[in-house]
């Protein structure tokens, strides 16, 4: 069972008196004696007792240098596992969507959760992980509004070094704080231990400006309707990034191009605008997210 990543490791000069390969294991001096050095080369496989387990790492001496990994021997071994918590915010605008991952201390695994994320145009929420390791076994997420959806039900919490599944967090309003709660299922007598909790404010989810509306109700789209169209020009990306969104079709796309630039801009907005705030919302994201437009954006911000 997979502890640690496999790592290649390669001695250009000299002799490699000791290695230490990372690990996530809450270990004990129980589980300690169970630790093992996985070596893959083109002989087979072979496992190698380590010389010391840390709280973070194992130490092997005279390491033989092959793709290598850290494994615990035995098969079924409960154990507990440090993991963190990595909440991410979808962009959808009429409605909350988060992504809660439970994700072991690997920087590769979080870096494949990060990217396929920011794929999406979602953003992170930074939040305190667990303070105690989790016993491997079903976890349940949980709410404190009864508004709140979390899908799937359950989450079983493994050591293996992958991109993990997560909980789909919906709320259809969300105009508060709430707390969002891990619990851990103890199968012998079917009680759940809470083992990190954490509140989510209407800040982290929602900022001054997510509607980018003034008093009057009226959105930045609207406002600044005329200086958008007859000063837009890279229409291009803006049509790319709205079919990546899927907020406009194929065939929509395709009509759209065939326009002059100051055309394709004023149908544009029609056509967000149409949509209503998320159509908005969008359209407005993409113009403050393109580094040519800043200086109009940001203009036209000022001006009101």
């Amino acid at each position: 069972m997979p502890a640690g990543p496999l790592l290649g490791i390669t001695v250009m000069t000299g002799e490699m008196e000791e290695v230490h390969l990372p690990h996530w294991i809450d270990h004990n001096s129980t589980v300690s004696d169970m630790f093992a050095v996985l070596h893959v080369d083109t002989s087979g496989d072979f496992v190698k007792k380590v010389s010391q387990v840390t709280s973070s790492h194992v130490k092997s001496c005279q390491p033989t240098f092959s793709p290598t990994g850290v494994m615990i021997l035995k098969k079924f071994l409960k154990v507990k596992v440090h993991y963190e918590v990595l909440i991410y915010k979808t962009t959808k605008k009429e409605f909350l969507t988060l992504h809660v991952y439970l994700v072991p201390p690997d920087p590769f695994v979080k870096k494949e959760v990060e990217k396929n994320e920011k794929s999406y145009g979602s953003e992170i929420i930074p939040k305190p992980n667990p303070n105690e390791s989790l016993q491997t076994q079903d976890h349940f997420l949980t709410a404190d509004k009864d508004t709140v959806k979390i899908t799937p039900k359950k989450l079983n919490l493994t050591y293996e070094r992958r991109t993990l599944n997560y909980f789909e967090v919906f709320l259809r309003s969300a105009d508060g704080d709430f707390d969002l709660r891990l619990e851990s299922e103890q199968k012998e007598n079917s009680r759940r231990d809470t083992v990190w909790t954490c509140t989510l404010r209407k800040g982290d989810y929602k900022s001054q400006r997510s509607d980018h509306e003034q008093a009057s109700g009226q959105h930045f789209v609207e406002r600044h309707r005329t200086d958008l169209i007859n000063r837009v020009k890279d229409t291009g990306h803006i049509l790319d990034d709205l079919k990546k969104r899927r907020l406009i079709s194929d065939e929509m796309y395709d009509d759209l191009s065939e326009k002059s630039t100051h055309n394709q801009m004023r149908k544009i907005i029609n056509l967000m605008t149409n949509v209503g705030t998320t159509g908005k919302d969008a359209l407005y994201e993409i113009l403050q997210g393109m580094k040519n437009m800043r200086p109009l954006i940001s203009e036209l911000e000022e001006s009101g």
